[in-house]
């Protein structure tokens, strides 16, 4: 255990401040980006992706189909 001189001079513990306030426009801002943000990722990123690995699926299928015409 310290002394209480030495706690003292340490100034505050870091569970002891306060945290700063942030500003309703701060929250409206984050809430706004957000909320865009997850409409472009599922809006439009995803259906891109599904589309892409629908495309790599079906040139994969036809591309075994195609081999095994060849292999008989």
């Amino acid at each position: 255990m310290q002394p209480v001189e030495e706690a003292e001079r340490e100034g505050p513990r870091a569970s002891d401040r306060v945290p700063p306030h942030i500003s309703p426009l701060r929250w409206a801002l984050w809430w706004v980006l957000l909320f865009l943000s997850l409409i472009l990722f599922y809006g439009l990123f995803a259906p891109f992706w599904f589309g892409l690995r629908l495309a790599a699926w079906t040139a994969e299928f036809r591309a075994r189909r195609q081999r095994a015409k060849l292999a008989t």
